[in-house]
């Protein structure tokens, strides 16, 4: 008997529709009055809205006149197929199933449903296809078939906290009442009834209400709490009296029958069995009459009638044959079979197609994935010509200065300290020249040895696929060397001058970290920053984007999974000091010295990622450049904290 009741409420309520008796006749005179003069014949035009004025009627009709839900909700199929209107034509579906329910041919319902969930997943609409699907699961639930009617109400709710339909949960909720409840789980029928009836009371829909309160009221006899039960279904049945709904009040007379039965008080169930009774033919549907026709019949067998009792209990089985028949029964399977099958092809074709798109897909990234390596070797060439023409023309000025101080004898001492001290940079630049070569010859040799295998065609997708992740994490690596070695190159050749401005520190260490987010997450590596909005720096922004990005970026490297990197700041006086700590692997005290000596090295992060300590030094001279100070402290194996103080912005007056 739920079933018929939550067929109404999912025709009505889902379409935004009250239950209310009075309230339903005036929206009917409203709807109807709003088609207009318009005739209902083939070469009329209709538009989107009317078709819905159509839908919406065929819901208000829903357990009130068959003939003209029926009417209405085929129109409604008619015109949303002429305006190629999808969207409408899934719904007039599930409407015209609802009607097929109302006279019993759940073969045609069936289809209907399946109908209307198919075009509602074809257009992308999750929300057509849960209610589509929610009709389909109630009757799989009234068909006994429980496991299929608790899937795919599991599917419904899935839907629901994707799109945050609260509207469509509430409903949800009440049919794994109902399952639960048939299934003998109690608890748990109760725990989904209040759920539903909670957020009905959010909407405030007292038809809703009603009904959930019916369904709370069920599971409460179920768990023997018989009395509290009977309170709750007097509080649903005076609603349904009062706003005269029919179909609610014969629901909830037959529970209460049933509710009287287990009390033993057979007078009581019998006048509400006979109530149901009379309401269930004055609406002429069979499922109700054959409901109520079964608890009298239990009630005259509890009391001992036996002539009332095997009167009754013909009734009942003659309306349960006309209803679930053999035949009936075979043409459903049939259905649902026929649907099942036609599901499964259409998943293979849509699998078959969307794996040969991935294919392309595949070939022309590998395709733009080389034409970029290309591009990243002739400027890494690039720079290495830069870099050896730099070198030579030091070596030029070298030989200048050592002729010079052979002709200036009063500036001996100066001249060979500064001819020592450029010797010392020389040698430093030699070992970051044959680091920086070494690091960009790898990719260089992987790239070429690809690109030959896939010329010869030897390698496999899979294979594919995995040689560029590993090679796409040796570019990003080169990418990042590239970077800053560009950065170096113009500090040293153009020497370093900085271009101090007022600069908010929030937003720009904001900016950095959106770069690493990716990254982090991949490490599962947790960034954050603890800066005031109002906190201002005197920089050069460039430099200081330098800076802060090296630091992070060295900080994430350094990082194991699970472990966090935090941007901070401390002010002391006219100076901001910005603090980047990690709680990574930290740095060994031989690195840390080097770093203050100002010495590239190798170094490796948690993932092999590989650094030069070019990006310190560029730290240590761009912090200086800006009137700061650059400094680190570090523990092996408890993390790493960098320091860059800079002065503070001035407060506006």
């Amino acid at each position: 008997m739920k079933f018929i009741r939550r067929i109404a409420f999912g025709g009505a309520f889902l379409l935004g529709v009250s239950s209310h008796a009075g309230a339903q006749q005036a929206d009917i005179a409203r709807l109807r009055r709003s088609l207009g003069s318009s005739p209902l014949h083939r070469n009329f035009v209709s538009d989107t809205a009317y078709v819905d004025i159509l839908d919406r009627l065929a819901a208000d009709f829903y357990s009130i006149n068959v003939d003209s839900a029926f009417y209405y909700s085929r129109a409604a199929l008619d015109y949303a197929g002429r305006t190629a209107y999808l969207k409408g034509e899934a719904e007039s579906w599930r409407l015209l199933g609802n009607t097929y329910e109302m006279v019993g041919d759940f073969g045609n319902m069936l289809s209907s449903y399946h109908q209307s969930a198919d075009i509602a997943e074809k257009i992308g609409n999750p929300r057509l296809a849960a209610k589509a699907t929610s009709n389909i699961a109630l009757f799989e639930l009234q068909d006994g078939e429980y496991d299929k009617a608790r899937q795919l109400m599991e599917q419904v709710m899935a839907i629901c906290r994707r799109t945050g339909d609260s509207a469509l949960a509430e409903i949800d909720n009440s049919h794994l009442s109902e399952l639960t409840y048939r299934q003998h789980q109690y608890d748990q029928a109760l725990q989904y009834a209040r759920r539903a009836l909670q957020a009905a009371r959010a909407f405030h829909d007292e038809s809703d209400i009603a009904s959930y309160t019916d369904d709370e009221a069920k599971a409460m006899v179920g768990m023997g709490e018989v009395r509290q039960a009977l309170e709750l279904y007097g509080q649903s049945l005076a609603y349904y009296t009062q706003v005269n709904d029919g179909l609610g009040t014969v629901t909830t007379q037959t529970l209460m029958a049933q509710a009287y039965l287990q009390l033993k008080d057979f007078r009581q169930a019998l006048l509400y069995a006979q109530s149901s009774l009379d309401g269930s033919r004055n609406l002429r549907r069979q499922r109700l009459i054959r409901e109520s026709v079964k608890v009298l019949a239990d009630v005259y067998e509890a009391a001992a009638d036996d002539r009332n009792a095997l009167r009754y209990f013909k009734l009942y089985k003659d309306f349960s044959d006309s209803l679930f028949n053999d035949e009936s029964h075979k043409r459903l399977l049939a259905v649902a079979a026929g649907y099942d099958y036609e599901k499964k092809e259409s998943r293979l074709r849509a699998e078959q197609a969307e794996k040969d798109a991935r294919y392309q897909q595949t070939l022309r990234m590998d395709t733009v994935k080389i034409s970029i390596t290309v591009l990243v070797i002739v400027v890494l060439s690039l720079l290495a010509f830069i870099l050896f023409r730099s070198r030579y023309a030091n070596r030029r000025v070298n030989q200048i200065l050592r002729e010079k101080n052979e002709k200036i004898e009063e500036q001996k001492e100066t001249v060979e300290q500064q001819a020592v001290q450029l010797l010392l940079n020389n040698r430093q630049k030699d070992k970051l020249f044959s680091i920086i070569a070494h690091d960009l010859r790898g990719p260089l040799n992987s790239l070429k040895g690809l690109m030959d295998l896939l010329k010869e065609k030897r390698l496999s997708e899979e294979e594919i696929n995995s040689i560029m992740n590993e090679f796409r994490r040796n570019v990003d690596q080169s990418a990042e060397l590239v970077s800053n070695l560009l950065v170096w190159a113009s500090s040293q050749l153009d020497g370093i001058v900085a271009n101090p401005v007022v600069l908010p520190l929030q937003p720009l260490v904001q900016e950095i970290l959106a770069l690493f987010s990716h990254q982090a997450r991949q490490k599962n590596i947790l960034l954050k920053e603890e800066l005031d909005p109002a906190v201002c720096v005197v920089a050069d922004k460039d430099m200081l984007q330098v800076v802060i990005r090296n630091l992070i970026s060295n900080a994430v490297k350094f990082c194991r999974p699970g472990d966090s990197v935090t941007v901070s700041y401390i002010q002391s006086g006219s100076e901001i000091e910005i603090c980047i700590a990690d709680t990574g692997i930290g740095l060994r005290e031989d690195a840390l010295d080097k770093i203050r000596r100002k010495e590239s090295f190798t170094s490796y992060g948690t993932a092999k990622e590989k650094g030069t300590g070019l990006g310190m030094l560029l730290c240590r001279e761009f912090a200086e450049a800006n009137h700061g100070r650059f400094r680190i402290e570090s523990e092996w194996g408890k993390g790493c904290c960098c320091f860059c103080s800079l002065p503070a912005a001035p407060k506006p007056v």
